[in-house]
């Protein structure tokens, strides 16, 4: 039977450690997604058992935890990294999350005269060499 460090150190050898940077980049990320029951109390005691977007009192059937810095971007799953909110607001908060990242992919657009959008056209900058 082979070992499993000779077989670790042979990964090494032939692929280069690609295994290992791969495994590296998955630990930056917080394993955990969801909070704990305990961490949940803390972020409500904390709010004072209150919605943090509109203040309302939180209904405890209807409960929401956020991420202030998203779990995808490398945000930890940790008490000041989280808040309660109700799930109206964070349905509006993941919503408007969503529209940023569109709105970066998209290019300005404007409208001609028919009112339909267009993209805008560039900026005609003359050279020395155009003839008027």
């Amino acid at each position: 039977m082979v070992k499993d460090s000779y077989l670790t150190n042979f990964n090494k050898l032939m692929l280069g450690g690609s295994f290992n940077n791969s495994r590296q980049r998955e630990n930056k990320r917080d394993g955990r997604r969801k909070f704990t029951q305990t961490q949940r109390k803390e972020i409500l005691y904390q709010q004072n058992n209150k919605c943090s977007r509109c203040h309302k009192m939180l209904d405890p059937r209807d409960i929401h935890y956020h991420h202030e810095k998203p779990w995808a971007s490398g945000g930890r799953t940790i008490t000041t990294n989280g808040r309660a909110l109700c799930g109206s607001c964070h349905n509006i908060i993941g919503h408007e999350a969503n529209l940023k990242k569109v709105n970066k992919k998209r290019p300005e657009r404007s409208t001609n005269y028919f009112g339909s959008s267009v993209y805008k056209p560039q900026k005609f900058k003359p050279s020395k060499f155009d003839l008027f």
